[in-house]
């Protein structure tokens, strides 16, 4: 009967040892599992922060081309005008404005408003 008895105890305590094995495995791979969670949602924080701080930048950029642009516009307008009332124009001066004008035209979208404007200083006479 005690062998019986012995059996019956060390088969309860093998199967609670087994049980208590399969707690802690358990406990482990859901912790690992949190962990994962966790540093998937840091991820797609950092993600979505990027994409906005990118948004941000691109607005800033496409703010600061349209400031660019009524800038040139402005000063273009300016200085022609300038030469038109001088009623000279020098060859360097020229040649400056005619770059700020193809900046203003081709790189800012510039919409021709002011190419009547360039013409007639083009057509002015050269000065020293």
């Amino acid at each position: 009967m005690n062998e019986v008895l012995l059996c019956v105890l060390s088969g309860g305590v093998a199967a609670g040892i087994v049980k208590l094995i399969e707690s802690i495995v358990t406990w482990k791979l859901n912790r690992k599992a949190q962990k994962e969670d966790r540093a998937e949602e840091k991820k797609d924080e950092a993600d979505a922060k990027q994409t906005a701080d990118i948004k941000e930048l691109r607005d800033t950029v496409d703010n600061l081309r349209i400031a660019n642009k009524i800038l040139f516009h402005d000063r273009i307008k300016h200085i022609g005008r300038t030469f038109l009332k001088n009623g000279s124009v020098s060859f360097n001066d020229r040649k400056d404005l005619i770059e700020m004008h193809s900046v203003y035209h081709n790189q800012l979208g510039g919409n021709g408003n002011l190419d009547s404007l360039m013409k007639q200083v083009m057509d002015l006479p050269l000065s020293d």
